[in-house]
C-alpha cells in the first residue's frame, strides 16, 4: 500500500490512506488536502487517499483558506453535490445522501476521471450554491447535481451534468421507480448515471482538446483527438486517429490506454478491409494489446480494448475472456466494456450472453457515439441464434447509424441468405464491395469464432450471396 500511494505522490508531500488520515488528523502540522477514492495498482479495492505537505508549502493540492481555489488536475475532474429532497419526508433525505455514495463509488472506477470524494463535496449541503463557483473551490471542471421526489408509491430522481466553468448543461435526465424497491432502484441509478456520463465527459473532453492549438496539446490530448476519428471508423480516419496515438506514444511512451487504442485501430483495420490479415500483421496487433496491459493491468479501459484485440488477431481466448472479465468487474458500468464482452463471447458460442451483454450497453448508454456497434452485435448474436428477423432489424438499424461499417454489411447479408432472399443478399454484398473492396471468402475465413459450426455458417451463407473467393 505505501508502495502504491508513493507513486501517486505529489512532489516533495506525502500521500496516506485514509485510515493513516483517521489517527493523525489534527496532531500534525500543515493541512491536508482529500484526494477522492483512487484505484491503485495491484490493489482490488478503491482506496480513500489524502495528500498533505508542511506548512506554507504548496504542492498542488493547496489548502483553499490559506493559498485559494486548487488547481484542477491535467484528467477530467467531477464533483457530484448532494441531491436536493424535494420531499419533507426525512427517509428520503437519508436516500438521496445514498444515492449519491453510490453515484461517487460508481463513477470512481473510472481510472480517467479525478472524483471528488464524498466528505468534500458534502459541506455544501443545504446551501444555495452557484455552481461555478463550487468549480473553482473544488477544482474540478464539472459538476454533477441533482434532486430527489416522492410522489406517492414512486420516487422520482433528476441529474444534471454542468461544465463549471461555463455553467452549461452537458446532459440531463429524470428516473423514476416504485418506492417499494428504494434499495434496488438506488443501484439501477447509480449504474445509470455512471453509465451515461462517461461518454457525455468523454464528449466534453473531446471537445475541450479539440479547440486546444496543437502545439499545447499533451499526450491525452492527443489521445482524446483520436476518439471521433476511432468512432466514424473509415479507413482515413482511423488513419488520423493512428497518427494522434502516435504523437501521444511519442509524448508518453508508458501512456497503456493509447497503445491498447492503436491495438483498436488495427483491429478495426482489419473489420473494415483496409488491411490484409498477414500473420505478421496479427501478430503485431495482439502485441501492442498484450504491451498496453503489461503497462496497466488493473485499467479497465485498457483491459477491454486489449481483450477484443487479442481475441480475435491472436485467437487467445483465455486471455480475452479473463480481461473483459477483469473490466467489466472493476468498472460495470462501461458500455464500451460490456459490448466487447458481447463480442468475445459471441466469438466464444456464447450468444445468449451476447444478446445480453450488448443490451445492457445498450441500456447503460442508449445515445452512445458507437451505438452502431452494440446494434450490429446484437445483430449477429440474434443470427446465430437463428432469429433471422430479429437480426436483421438490429442490423438495419445499425446501418442507418452508420453505413460505413463493414462487418454490418456482412452480418446482414447472411441473415438474408438464411431466410431465402438471395436477391437482396447479393444486392447487399455489392454494396460491402464497394465499401470493403478487399472483402473475400479468404478474407471471411479469419473470423473471431472459436468453433466450426457458426464459422461454417457464416462463411457458406457469405459464399452463397456470391462473395468473390
Amino acid at each position: 500500500m505505501a508502495a502504491r500511494l508513493e507513486a501517486i505522490c505529489e512532489p516533495q508531500g506525502l500521500c496516506i490512506s485514509n485510515a493513516v488520515y483517521e489517527v493523525v488528523r489534527g496532531k500534525v502540522g500543515g493541512h491536508f488536502q482529500d484526494g477522492g477514492n483512487r484505484s491503485l495498482r495491484n490493489i482490488d479495492r478503491q482506496v480513500h487517499v489524502w495528500h498533505w505537505a508542511p506548512e506554507n508549502r504548496s504542492f498542488g493540492l493547496p489548502n483553499l483558506e490559506t493559498s485559494g481555489p486548487p488547481s484542477r488536475p491535467p484528467r477530467p475532474s467531477l464533483a457530484v453535490l448532494p441531491f436536493i429532497n424535494m420531499t419533507e419526508d426525512p427517509a428520503q433525505e437519508y436516500f438521496a445522501d445514498g444515492l449519491v455514495e453510490e453515484i461517487i463509488t460508481a463513477i470512481s472506477r473510472l481510472r480517467w476521471l479525478f472524483v471528488i470524494a464524498r466528505n468534500s463535496t458534502f459541506t455544501y449541503k443545504g446551501r444555495a450554491v452557484d455552481i461555478r463557483r463550487v468549480s473553482r473551490e473544488l477544482g474540478v471542471r464539472y459538476v454533477l447535481e441533482g434532486s430527489v421526489r416522492k410522489s406517492a408509491d414512486r420516487v422520482r430522481i433528476s441529474t444534471q451534468l454542468i461544465d463549471g466553468a461555463t455553467g452549461s448543461h452537458i446532459w440531463a435526465e429524470t428516473m423514476n421507480g416504485p418506492l417499494a424497491e428504494i434499495f434496488d432502484l438506488e443501484d439501477t441509478i447509480a449504474q445509470g448515471v455512471a453509465g451515461a456520463i462517461e461518454p457525455k465527459l468523454r464528449s466534453a473532453e473531446i471537445e475541450r482538446a479539440r479547440r486546444k492549438p496543437i502545439a499545447n496539446l499533451d499526450a491525452y490530448d492527443f489521445y482524446l483527438r483520436s476518439m471521433p476519428h476511432i468512432v466514424v471508423g473509415t479507413a482515413y480516419d482511423i488513419e488520423t486517429a493512428l497518427s494522434f496515438l502516435g504523437r501521444a506514444v511519442a509524448l508518453d511512451p508508458l501512456y497503456a490506454l493509447a497503445h491498447a487504442a492503436i491495438a483498436g485501430c488495427r483491429l478495426r483495420q482489419l473489420l473494415i478491409g483496409a488491411e490484409q490479415p498477414t500473420p505478421a500483421f496479427l501478430a503485431e496487433a495482439a502485441a501492442l494489446a498484450r504491451k498496453a496491459v503489461e503497462l496497466d493491468p488493473a485499467d479497465a479501459d485498457v483491459l477491454s480494448a486489449a481483450a477484443i484485440v487479442v481475441t480475435l488477431m491472436g485467437k487467445d481466448y483465455a486471455a480475452g475472456a479473463e480481461w473483459i472479465d477483469t473490466s467489466t468487474r472493476l468498472n460495470p458500468n462501461s458500455s464500451i466494456a460490456w459490448s466487447r464482452s458481447g463480442f468475445i463471447r459471441c466469438w466464444m458460442s456464447g450468444f445468449a450472453d451476447g444478446v445480453e451483454n450488448f443490451t445492457r450497453a445498450m441500456r447503460l448508454s442508449p445515445f452512445d457515439p458507437s451505438t452502431y456497434i452494440f446494434q450490429t452485435g446484437l445483430g449477429m448474436a440474434h443470427m446465430f441464434l437463428h432469429d433471422w428477423s430479429v437480426a436483421i432489424d438490429w442490423l438495419t438499424r445499425s446501418l442507418s447509424n452508420n453505413p460505413h461499417f463493414a462487418p454490418t454489411y456482412r452480418f446482414l447479408v447472411v441473415c438474408l441468405v438464411q431466410s431465402g432472399r438471395l436477391d437482396e443478399a447479393r444486392q447487399f454484398v455489392g454494396e460491402l464491395t464497394r465499401l470493403d473492396p478487399l472483402s473475400s471468402i479468404r478474407r471471411a475465413l479469419i473470423t473471431g469464432f472459436r468453433d466450426q459450426e457458426p464459422k461454417r455458417l457464416y462463411v457458406d451463407s457469405l459464399r452463397q450471396a456470391g462473395l468473390p473467393e
